[in-house]
């Protein structure tokens, strides 16, 4: 299994990924991710909230551990802070280091509002 280390252009800890042991198999691979608390002052996303990223491996495939990381990395970005543009940023960094379309969906609950948000975006494409 060959690892390779790719910076992101947001934050200091880097996406990494694992090569496909079986690229000739068609596979589909759906990350689900439990969304941290980003904004510390609003405590938004509210508890609840998910990230899943889905795509079609061919050579290289996210690696978990640094996923983990690299989502956390994002607790009090001063750039990207809002929803949106979270969503949209992990969709064009996973494509970019995947070489692979990814789609994300956030399933977004706000603390203080009474309402929440699908965010759906599609990179790489």
């Amino acid at each position: 299994m060959t690892w390779q280390t790719h910076d992101s252009a947001h934050v200091a800890a880097p996406l990494k990924t694992i090569s496909n042991a079986a690229p000739e198999l068609q596979t589909q691979i759906e990350h689900l991710i439990d969304l941290p608390i980003l904004c510390l002052r609003s405590q938004n996303p509210a508890h609840g909230s998910t990230l899943s990223i889905a795509y079609t491996p061919t050579e290289r495939i996210l690696e978990l551990f640094a996923l983990d990381a690299y989502i956390k990395a994002y607790i009090g970005h001063t750039v990207v802070r809002d929803m949106e543009f979270f969503v949209q940023t992990i969709a064009a960094e996973c494509a970019r280091v995947l070489k692979v379309p990814v789609e994300c969906v956030g399933r977004i609950r706000y603390n203080g509002l009474s309402m929440g948000q699908n965010i759906r975006v599609c990179a790489g494409s």
